[in-house]
Protein backbone atom coordinates (compact mmCIF):
# COMPACT_ATOMS: atom_id res chain seq x y z
CA UNK A 1 0.00 0.00 0.00
CA UNK A 2 1.29 3.46 -0.90
CA UNK A 3 1.55 6.54 1.23
CA UNK A 4 -1.46 8.69 2.02
CA UNK A 5 -0.29 11.25 -0.54
CA UNK A 6 -0.12 8.62 -3.29
CA UNK A 7 -3.62 7.39 -2.45
CA UNK A 8 -5.04 10.93 -2.44
CA UNK A 9 -3.23 11.81 -5.65
CA UNK A 10 -4.71 8.73 -7.28
CA UNK A 11 -8.18 9.78 -6.19
CA UNK A 12 -7.94 13.45 -7.12
CA UNK A 13 -5.85 13.64 -10.29
CA UNK A 14 -8.13 11.47 -12.44
CA UNK A 15 -10.71 14.26 -12.02
CA UNK A 16 -8.44 16.83 -13.65
CA UNK A 17 -6.99 18.54 -10.57
CA UNK A 18 -3.39 19.62 -10.81
CA UNK A 19 -1.55 21.74 -8.23
CA UNK A 20 -0.16 23.98 -10.99
CA UNK A 21 -3.64 24.52 -12.47
CA UNK A 22 -5.04 25.26 -9.02
CA UNK A 23 -2.56 28.06 -8.39
CA UNK A 24 -3.23 29.54 -11.84
CA UNK A 25 -6.98 29.32 -11.25
CA UNK A 26 -6.52 31.10 -7.92
CA UNK A 27 -4.61 33.91 -9.60
CA UNK A 28 -7.26 34.16 -12.32
CA UNK A 29 -10.00 34.34 -9.69
CA UNK A 30 -8.20 37.14 -7.84
CA UNK A 31 -7.69 39.04 -11.10
CA UNK A 32 -11.37 38.58 -12.00
CA UNK A 33 -12.40 39.85 -8.55
CA UNK A 34 -10.18 42.92 -8.95
CA UNK A 35 -11.57 43.63 -12.44
CA UNK A 36 -15.12 43.22 -11.15
CA UNK A 37 -14.55 45.69 -8.33
CA UNK A 38 -12.90 48.15 -10.75
CA UNK A 39 -15.91 47.90 -13.07
CA UNK A 40 -18.31 48.49 -10.18
CA UNK A 41 -16.42 51.56 -8.96
CA UNK A 42 -16.35 52.98 -12.52
CA UNK A 43 -20.16 52.85 -12.63
CA UNK A 44 -20.79 54.46 -9.24
CA UNK A 45 -21.62 58.13 -8.96
CA UNK A 46 -19.09 60.25 -7.02
CA UNK A 47 -21.38 60.19 -3.96
CA UNK A 48 -21.85 56.42 -4.20
CA UNK A 49 -18.10 55.93 -4.65
CA UNK A 50 -17.34 58.00 -1.55
CA UNK A 51 -19.96 56.10 0.43
CA UNK A 52 -18.59 52.74 -0.77
CA UNK A 53 -15.00 53.71 0.05
CA UNK A 54 -15.98 54.81 3.55
CA UNK A 55 -18.64 52.28 4.59
CA UNK A 56 -18.30 49.34 2.14
CA UNK A 57 -21.86 49.92 0.88
CA UNK A 58 -23.67 52.40 -1.35
CA UNK A 59 -27.25 53.57 -1.68
CA UNK A 60 -29.32 53.27 -4.86
CA UNK A 61 -32.67 54.88 -5.72
CA UNK A 62 -35.15 52.56 -7.40
CA UNK A 63 -36.09 53.60 -10.93
CA UNK A 64 -39.83 52.84 -10.59
CA UNK A 65 -40.77 53.85 -7.05
CA UNK A 66 -37.94 56.09 -5.88
CA UNK A 67 -37.45 53.78 -2.88
CA UNK A 68 -33.94 53.70 -1.42
CA UNK A 69 -31.86 50.52 -1.33
CA UNK A 70 -28.48 49.88 0.22
CA UNK A 71 -26.14 47.44 -1.53
CA UNK A 72 -23.51 46.03 0.80
CA UNK A 73 -20.34 44.25 -0.30
CA UNK A 74 -21.38 40.65 -0.93
CA UNK A 75 -23.65 38.42 -2.97
CA UNK A 76 -26.24 36.93 -0.62
CA UNK A 77 -28.81 39.02 1.29
CA UNK A 78 -26.67 42.09 0.64
CA UNK A 79 -29.43 44.42 -0.59
CA UNK A 80 -31.37 46.29 2.09
CA UNK A 81 -34.70 48.03 1.54
CA UNK A 82 -34.53 51.30 3.49
CA UNK A 83 -37.38 53.25 5.06
CA UNK A 84 -37.59 57.06 5.00
CA UNK A 85 -35.25 57.30 8.01
CA UNK A 86 -32.60 55.03 6.47
CA UNK A 87 -33.35 51.97 8.59
CA UNK A 88 -33.43 48.51 7.03
CA UNK A 89 -36.98 47.22 6.52
CA UNK A 90 -36.01 43.91 4.90
CA UNK A 91 -33.22 42.19 2.98
CA UNK A 92 -33.33 41.16 -0.68
CA UNK A 93 -31.43 38.36 -2.33
CA UNK A 94 -31.14 38.38 -6.12
CA UNK A 95 -28.22 37.98 -8.46
CA UNK A 96 -27.39 37.14 -12.05
CA UNK A 97 -26.85 33.51 -12.98
CA UNK A 98 -23.38 32.04 -13.01
CA UNK A 99 -20.29 32.25 -10.86
CA UNK A 100 -19.44 35.93 -11.10
CA UNK A 101 -17.07 38.12 -9.11
CA UNK A 102 -18.68 40.10 -6.30
CA UNK A 103 -18.17 43.42 -8.09
CA UNK A 104 -20.06 42.17 -11.14
CA UNK A 105 -22.92 40.91 -8.97
CA UNK A 106 -23.18 44.21 -7.11
CA UNK A 107 -23.14 46.17 -10.38
CA UNK A 108 -25.91 43.96 -11.78
CA UNK A 109 -27.96 44.56 -8.62
CA UNK A 110 -27.45 48.32 -8.90
CA UNK A 111 -28.43 48.42 -12.58
CA UNK A 112 -31.45 46.16 -11.99
CA UNK A 113 -32.82 48.37 -9.21
CA UNK A 114 -32.24 51.56 -11.19
CA UNK A 115 -33.53 50.25 -14.53
CA UNK A 116 -36.22 47.65 -13.81
CA UNK A 117 -36.94 47.79 -10.10
CA UNK A 118 -40.32 46.03 -10.17
CA UNK A 119 -38.97 42.97 -11.99
CA UNK A 120 -35.95 42.78 -9.66
CA UNK A 121 -38.22 42.88 -6.59
CA UNK A 122 -40.44 40.14 -8.03
CA UNK A 123 -37.42 37.92 -8.65
CA UNK A 124 -35.83 38.61 -5.26
CA UNK A 125 -36.10 36.46 -2.18
CA UNK A 126 -37.06 38.63 0.79
CA UNK A 127 -36.01 38.21 4.38
CA UNK A 128 -36.66 40.29 7.50
CA UNK A 129 -33.65 42.19 8.82
CA UNK A 130 -31.36 39.88 10.75
CA UNK A 131 -32.14 41.66 14.01
CA UNK A 132 -35.94 41.30 13.55
CA UNK A 133 -36.66 37.67 12.70
CA UNK A 134 -40.03 37.37 14.43
CA UNK A 135 -43.38 36.27 12.95
CA UNK A 136 -44.97 39.71 13.43
CA UNK A 137 -42.46 41.25 10.99
CA UNK A 138 -43.09 38.80 8.15
CA UNK A 139 -46.11 40.59 6.56
CA UNK A 140 -43.79 43.48 5.69
CA UNK A 141 -42.30 41.30 2.93
CA UNK A 142 -45.61 41.02 1.13
CA UNK A 143 -46.34 44.76 1.25
CA UNK A 144 -43.20 45.45 -0.80
CA UNK A 145 -44.33 43.26 -3.70
CA UNK A 146 -47.34 45.48 -4.50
Amino acid sequence: MGSLWQVLRGLVWPFGWDARQSSVAGLNAMAAHARGMDLLVEHLSPAQRAQFDRFNYFDVVGGDTGRRYRIRHGQVLNVEVLDSTGHCMCLLCFMPEGHLPIGDVMLAQKLALESFEAEAIKAAHMSPPLRMRTPRDLPLQWRLRR
